[in-house]
């Protein structure tokens, strides 16, 4: 059976973990982590990827959290991730390269095809379920962490592989990217920035759990050492660049309260500054994203957008603005 272009030898397959369990079940681990050596696994991946896009794509437009939920399950991107930590604790600089272009690849496939969805929905205000994939913070950071290590000890242990359906849930990968392609749609880019920090939180978050669990468990080769310490410093430096905007978004949302004034502040010295100086009636900050209600409502659409740019400048959120009419929208 061929194992990895670079090896002449069963070495790897013979000695996939140290420890003391029978050969037939390393084999059966091997070939379900390093898919890609499967006949045809570009067409199923394909497939299976475009499916669970379409159904968080539609799920998100409609607010529906079942929908998305499904879409988290079938999603096949955490297994390319996973694979990644797993050729990282292998030393494999060229399969851990393959991974990477599978996942850059999907990626930006998951991006064009939510887009392409976007395009035929009407006008996306985004709901809750958009949003709430637009403001990572910490946390989010912590429960990739301790998702992906579960989801990698699945991987080792057969009896345990029913987690990965929790991990797929419990990790959001396909969701924000598909949030990420509808906000590009509707031109809220500020959104789609925070939905793809979302997204790469999560994905290098799983690959350090994943390189650390299988290290621990014995999936290491000796003779390829070098790549392993280059890899997990690679993965923990762009993990460490996440640190920051996690930690802004954490201080910024736990104290939601103060954090409100500062935008009514912000957003009055705008407005007072505006045709008509409209007066603020109620703000509401979801995420990344802050829906004001103004009275009056600015007639012209130059006006209104001038407003909003200059609004994102001053807050660096998502401006929208609303009239007391829709504010229903928000309280539904």
């Amino acid at each position: 059976m061929k194992i990895d272009p670079n090896e002449t030898d069963k070495f790897v397959e013979n000695n996939f973990f140290s420890q003391d369990i029978p050969f037939e079940e390393r084999k059966y681990v091997f070939n379900k982590l390093f898919f890609h050596y499967k006949k045809d696994w570009q067409s199923s991946f394909a497939l299976m990827l475009f499916l669970s896009v379409g159904i968080a794509s539609l799920g998100l437009s409609e607010n529906s959290t079942a929908t998305i939920i499904g879409a988290m399950i079938i999603a096949p991107l955490g297994q390319p991730i996973v694979a990644l930590g797993g050729a990282i604790a292998l030393g494999w600089r060229i399969q851990s390269f393959r991974m990477v272009g599978i996942i850059i690849i999907g990626t930006i496939c998951s991006i064009i095809v939510s887009y392409l969805i976007g395009l035929t929905l009407p006008d996306l205000t985004p709901n809750e379920q958009i949003l709430i994939r637009t403001a990572p913070d910490l946390r989010d950071l912590g429960i990739a962490l301790f998702a992906g290590a579960a989801g990698s000890y699945g991987y080792y242990r057969s009896e345990y592989s029913t987690v990965l359906a929790g991990v797929g849930i419990a990790v959001a990968l396909v969701t924000p990217i598909c949030a990420c392609g509808l906000m590009l749609e509707q031109g809220h880019y500020i959104l789609a920035g925070g939905s793809i920090l979302m997204f790469v939180t999560n994905l290098l978050a799983v690959a350090f759990s994943a390189i650390l669990v299988f290290f621990l468990l014995g999936l290491k080769h000796k003779r390829n050492r070098k790549w392993f310490y280059k890899g997990s410093i690679i993965v923990v430096l762009l993990g460490a660049a996440t640190i920051l905007p996690l930690a802004l978004n954490y201080d910024k949302f736990s104290s939601s309260a103060k954090f409100q004034t500062a935008i009514y502040e912000q957003a009055g010295t705008v407005f007072v500054q505006s045709k008509n100086a409209p007066v603020i009636k109620k703000i509401t900050v979801q995420g990344t994203a802050a829906f004001i209600t103004i009275e009056p409502y600015p007639n012209s659409i130059i006006e209104k957008d001038r407003m909003i740019r200059e609004l994102e400048r001053t807050t660096g959120l998502q401006i929208f603005l609303l009239n007391n009419f829709d504010t229903d929208y928000l309280d539904n």
